[in-house]
């Protein structure tokens, strides 16, 4: 494989990466109950548009020959956790919210070693960079959702009576 076909694969599996994400946070957000879960995992849906649309812009720059340029424009989460209060009191029956956590630290983990392993294989400074800030805001991401699951676990399973033996 020559170094485009290398580049357009890897962020052709980037693009896949980020769909995933989308998929997860908007129907996580259509299907809550919870008034502030829903426009936490909106915006995560958003946060990872952006990401896709950088990584489709560069794509197509890349086929057409141009010079690598991308702006990822947004402000970081500022969410201490995902779910309200009221909502926290009354975990029976959330299986669709707790899956979305579980789920999504899966699909954050996974995005941050790529991106990493993408940004050390790059020799492109401008991919270096697009990858380097893609690792960043997902690690972002993955640290919120796992504070919510470690924060929601014992709580859930106990309100679900699901035990581990």
């Amino acid at each position: 494989m020559d170094s485009m076909d290398e580049r357009l694969s890897a962020l052709m599996s980037a693009m896949e990466i980020e769909l995933n994400g989308i998929t997860l946070y908007r129907n996580t957000a259509i299907q809550t109950e919870d008034i502030h879960a829903r426009e936490v995992f909106k915006f995560l849906a958003d946060e990872e548009v952006k990401h896709y649309r950088a990584l489709r812009d560069i794509y197509e720059s890349i086929v057409k020959g141009e010079a690598i340029k991308f702006e990822l424009k947004g402000e970081r989460p500022s969410f201490k956790k995902i779910f309200s209060d009221e909502f926290r009191q009354k975990l029976q029956g959330k299986n669709i919210e707790f899956s979305a956590i579980s789920t999504g630290l899966i699909l954050e983990k996974n995005s941050v070693e790529f991106y990493r392993e993408q940004k050390e294989k790059s020799a492109e400074d401008e991919l270096k960079r697009l990858y380097s800030e893609l690792e960043s805001w997902e690690t972002v991401h993955y640290n919120m959702l796992l504070g919510e699951y470690n924060d929601l676990k014992a709580l859930f399973w106990e309100a679900n009576q699901f035990y581990p033996f």
